[in-house]
């Protein structure tokens, strides 16, 4: 007897993510490439200072990031990763609090610019995909 159409018997059919999910991943695998590095070297790419607190951060928030990614649920890690990239990345441009910041996280002016645009970028993602599933 063939039970392949009833629900349960099968193949699964194949899960597309969405493009708010794809960009979670995307970026959960860039951070835990850029946190991993940190952990050896202060500067990231060339260009990214780091540390081993800003490491560690960055590869928590990038597993997060793919594993909800994956499983298509990244409203909750988007809204996280951008307000708090977007906090850091503009408190590194205020006069007094930006020391501070680039003390405790080794935040340098590029790292403070792409923290910005990632964390626009993923408020926006996270705000229109909450609801969804």
């Amino acid at each position: 007897m063939d039970t392949s159409y009833l629900p349960g018997h099968g193949p699964r059919p194949v899960t597309t993510l969405s493009l708010t999910a794809a960009f979670a991943v995307l970026m959960g695998l860039f951070l835990v490439v850029e946190g991993a590095w940190g952990l050896v070297s202060p500067l990231v790419f060339g260009i990214f200072a780091t540390n081993m607190l800003h490491a560690a951060i960055h590869i928590a928030l990038g597993i997060a990031g793919v594993v909800l990614g994956i499983q298509n649920r990244p409203a909750g890690v988007l809204l996280l990763l951008g307000a708090l990239m977007l906090v850091i990345g503009v408190l590194r441009f205020l006069p007094g609090v930006g020391e501070w910041v680039a003390q405790l996280l080794a935040v340098n002016g590029p790292m403070a610019i792409f923290s910005i645009l990632v964390g626009l970028v993923a408020l926006g993602l996270g705000a229109s995909f909450r609801g969804r599933r």
